[in-house]
């Protein structure tokens, strides 16, 4: 099932160091906890690392340059990493683009997202499929195994003209040290023009459908698993309504039908 996360969005233009930690507010903060590597965001206002957070936004063209932005960042506090260890990424699939009209994050965008690490270009997918990333950090070797780096994000390369809209860009981050498992998949959600104003609204449509949703099988959304949730299912599959793609491959098929059925005999919390 999937897990409950605090979110605490802080966009690129308002970067700040938090008083109490001295950690970048647009920032992840990674730790190491329970054998896996999660992701935490600064309570704005504690300036205190808050575990699990897991989406951040930024704006593009923030820094002064159209279609691009190098926000957010992965930086971690002292001690919460494995001295050494490196932090990789990969795509999770492909990248959306907020549609205002339904309200969802449905749509596969048009646009190429590219991601640029340890002087590397990486193109995100355009069809849903995990794509391998690369390392693009290392702890410090000493105790404290400080961290704090940065990618670049391109919308088309960084190239004119500006693009507006809300974009969702899935990943998640991995370490080449042994016996850490990969993060819970983190939301990285980008804004320019007249998207910054739909900014909340994606952002609350990623909790409730990505995150937050406590029992994926409660189709009618009334909190329990009944022939109507079933009912429902089958109206959505039929009309290959998007709700009805469990597996998230875009296609409809026995997958789903397996997937639902599982979620459904898991029950809900």
């Amino acid at each position: 099932m999937l897990k409950k996360a605090v979110t605490f969005v802080t966009l690129a233009a308002s970067t700040t160091l938090s008083a109490a930690s001295g950690l970048h507010d647009a920032d992840f903060i990674l730790a190491v906890q329970d054998s896996q590597i999660i992701a935490g965001a600064v309570d704005p206002d504690t300036g205190d690392a808050v575990y699990p957070s897991r989406i951040k936004s930024a704006l593009m063209g923030a820094e002064g340059f159209p279609n691009f932005t190098n926000d957010p960042g992965f930086n971690a506090e002292l001690g919460q990493l494995i001295p050494g260890m490196t932090i990789g990424f990969s795509f999770l699939r492909a990248p959306r683009v907020w549609d205002d009209a339904n309200m969802n994050f449905e749509t596969i965008a048009t646009e190429q997202l590219t991601v640029r690490a340890a002087a590397q270009d990486l193109v995100a997918p355009s069809t849903d499929m995990r794509v391998d990333g690369i390392v693009f950090g290392q702890a410090s070797n000493t105790p404290s195994a400080t961290f704090h780096h940065h990618m670049q994000y391109l919308l088309n390369g960084a190239l004119p003209p500006v693009v507006q809209g809300v974009w969702l860009l899935e990943i998640d981050l991995w370490t080449e040290a042994a016996g850490i498992d990969a993060s819970d998949p983190l939301y990285i959600v980008f804004a320019q023009g007249d998207g910054e104003g739909q900014l909340d609204d994606a952002i609350t449509w990623i909790e409730d459908n990505l995150i937050g949703s406590p029992c994926l099988a409660d189709l009618t959304g009334d909190g329990t698993l009944d022939f109507f949730d079933v009912s429902a299912f089958l109206v959505a599959f039929n009309a290959q309504d998007p709700v009805a793609d469990f597996n998230g491959d875009t296609q409809f098929n026995f997958f789903d039908v397996s997937a639902f059925l599982t979620a459904y005999t898991g029950g809900c919390p």
